[in-house]
């Protein structure tokens, strides 16, 4: 099952339960984000609004906001959620296994709603476990021998590189809403398909790896052992340099 198809699967079911005759949902904090994030991986983030919610729920918008005072803190809440937990995956052993093991760590939470990977950025320094990970990721930098700064750009570089893989999947197309992702796929490779052959050879090779991604777990693993692989010659780099 693609990516695209495993989440459309997992997070259709999750929207469709809720809205079930004549059973209507708790109505609580957690489950108005879980909802919310349900919804974002079936429809896009677009779909997120109170309103939208509200009728999931079979209730009006202010009962919504008894819980959450705006969709600005209902954004912030998502993030929260995928943070929730969150924890280095390898805590001992050379600093680039660690550094790895972090990367791992947020791929693999933010993999739950690929959708919303986007809305951990600005949650990383605010929910407790994203920022014991920061506090975790920066030390385990610091002591390999990275500057303060050098480590809080590695830092940094190593979140946007998860968000990346998991929002950019190629052929999950997760920012647009279920139904216009093979639309928006297709377009693609038609476009691709029409390119000159002689001036564009390479890219009309490539369209389908460009555009989709027969073996997901490959993806990830390639993508983070470029981060760390980097990350490791620059240090390299670095200790070589004159002070």
């Amino acid at each position: 099952m693609t990516p695209r198809a495993a989440t459309a699967a997992r997070s259709g079911r999750a929207v469709k339960d809720g809205s079930q005759a004549g059973a209507k949902p708790d109505l609580s904090r957690a489950a108005i984000v879980e909802r919310a994030l349900s919804v974002m991986d079936v429809e896009g983030p677009d779909a997120v609004t109170i309103r939208r919610l509200a009728q999931e729920f079979g209730v009006t918008p202010m009962a919504l906001y008894w819980h959450v005072a705006n969709k600005d803190e209902l954004l912030a809440a998502m993030g929260d959620a995928l943070l929730d937990g969150i924890a280095p995956a390898v805590t001992t052993g050379a600093w680039s296994a660690q550094l790895r093991g972090v990367i791992t760590a947020l791929v693999d939470a933010m993999r739950r709603h690929p959708a919303a990977a986007e809305l951990v950025l600005p949650r990383i320094l605010v929910h407790p476990d994203g920022l014991r990970l920061t506090e975790f990721t920066l030390a385990v930098l610091e002591d390999a021998g990275f500057t303060v700064a050098q480590a809080a750009d590695l830092a940094r570089t190593g979140l946007q590189t998860a968000i990346m893989l998991v929002s950019q999947v190629p052929g999950a197309e997760t920012q647009a809403a279920e139904e216009q992702r093979d639309l928006l796929l297709k377009q693609k490779r038609d476009y691709i398909a029409g390119l000159e052959p002689t001036a564009f050879p390479h890219v009309r090779e490539a369209s389908f790896a460009l555009t989709d991604c027969a073996d997901v777990d490959g993806y990830y693993g390639f993508g983070i052992d470029l981060f760390v692989a980097g990350s490791e010659a620059l240090l390299r780099r670095h200790k070589r340099s004159p002070a």
